[in-house]
C-alpha cells in the first residue's frame, strides 16, 4: 500500500499549526479524563429508572416485552 503524503499547503494531522490552535488542543480533556470528571453527574436522577428500582426491591415483576421481542427478532433473523 503506498504511503499517502498530505497535499502542499495542508495542515498535517495532529499538528497544531498556530499558537491558537495549539492552545485549543492543549484545552482540550481527554477521553478518560471526560468520564471520570465530577461535572458529568450533574443531573437528577429520571424519576422512572427510580420507580423501577423501587418496583425491583419491592419483588414487582419486569413487565417489559424486551425479552419475547429479543426471541421473535432471532426467529426472524434466521
Amino acid at each position: 500500500m503506498p504511503v499517502k503524503t498530505p497535499a502542499p499547503g495542508r495542515p498535517r494531522p495532529g499538528r497544531a499549526e498556530t499558537p491558537s490552535d495549539a492552545s485549543d488542543e492543549a484545552s482540550l480533556a481527554l477521553p478518560h479524563e471526560r468520564d471520570q470528571s465530577v461535572d458529568m453527574t450533574d443531573t437528577p436522577p429520571d424519576p422512572q429508572v427510580q420507580q423501577a428500582s423501587r418496583d425491583l426491591r419491592r419483588g414487582l415483576q419486569d413487565t417489559g416485552n424486551s425479552v419475547p421481542m429479543d426471541k421473535t427478532y432471532d426467529r426472524l433473523k434466521r
